[in-house]
């Protein structure tokens, strides 16, 4: 059964404490690239695993994501729904409308179903924001997330979150991309490309806009003000943190580094552990992705069980 009993936030809490996340600096200390983090304890075969992440995915599905950091701390997940929106999380999780076609199921199942449910994990891994502060000179905390998408399919950022700096009253912006290529290295350099374009302010507009998304989210009864303030500040002082989750095959990628190429991508980026990655190093996430949406499937299917014996 799916735990609908806890928050969100002690969902995500809990899986990133389950995962025993590590970091390091990439070649080294003395002179670093990026931060690299380990997910040292991430078991694609562990039920409790399994289960949580379908949790998650439920709630998100559901349209029940909310954009202010502390709400979803807060928020209660166990909720009614109605039966199409039951039919929909269903239907997504199982490919329902492309089974009539096994190379478009296929299709859709690793480039709409599996990515949705890696971004989530990624969503996840947002709490390495707040673990990493031993090895900066900043005490960040994380303030607003934006809408994760219900569909992979849409344009724009993968994850979008606003951090502040405790210390010296900073905010800085959190950018997102997570990639599940047949070839790792392909959705690496393609998230790299993306990151690049915002490095170099051509898309500055665009990260304004879901800026003021995140900031119009914390509760606070000055939010446009916030907003607007957040907004200026962060383009101008371009305090952006990069974020990267990939799907890997190797503990150990080829030439010492998935992510090699992350710095001369981002030239701009302020401190080099404000570019942070993980490559999930399983064989394949496939059967992981399977088993999630084999646990929302079958709890959705007792749910309606239950209403039509009603």
């Amino acid at each position: 059964m799916l735990d609908l009993n806890k928050t969100v936030g002690e969902i995500v809490q809990e899986l990133y404490e389950l995962w025993e996340v590590d970091h390091k600096n990439w070649p080294n200390s003395e002179d670093p690239s990026h931060l690299e983090f380990e997910l040292k304890n991430f078991n694609p075969q562990s039920e409790k695993q399994v289960l949580l992440v379908a949790s998650l995915c439920y709630i998100v599905k559901s349209g029940a994501w909310q954009t202010s950091y502390n709400a979803l701390k807060r928020m209660l997940p166990d909720q009614e729904f109605e039966d199409t929106t039951l039919k929909e999380i269903k239907y997504y999780f199982t490919g329902y409308e492309y089974t009539k076609d096994k190379k478009t199921f296929e299709e859709y199942i690793k480039n709409q179903r599996n990515p949705f449910i890696l971004e989530l994990m990624s969503h996840v891994m947002l709490n390495s924001i707040e673990n990493t502060n031993a090895c900066t000179p900043f005490n960040l905390a994380l303030q607003g997330v934006h809408y994760m998408h219900l569909s992979s399919k849409k344009q724009g950022l993968d994850l979008a979150a606003i951090a502040k700096d405790t210390l010296n009253e900073e905010y800085y912006l959190v950018i997102g991309e997570s990639k599940n290529r047949k070839k790792p290295a392909e959705g690496t350099m393609e998230a790299l490309n993306a990151f690049n374009k915002f490095d170099s302010g051509k898309h500055w507009p665009d990260i304004r806009q879901v800026m003021r998304t995140v900031a119009n989210s914390f509760e606070s009864p000055d939010n446009n003000q916030l907003s607007a303030a957040i907004s200026q500040h962060i383009l101008w002082q371009k305090k952006i943190i990069y974020r990267l989750t990939i799907e890997h095959r190797s503990k150990k990628p080829k030439q010492g580094s998935q992510f090699r190429e992350f710095k001369t991508n981002t030239p701009n980026v302020t401190y080099a552990q404000f570019r942070q990655c993980e490559a999930i190093w399983t064989a394949r996430l496939d059967d992981f992705y399977n088993a999630v949406s084999d646990k929302i499937v079958k709890f959705i299917e007792k749910k309606e069980e239950k209403t039509h014996v009603g």
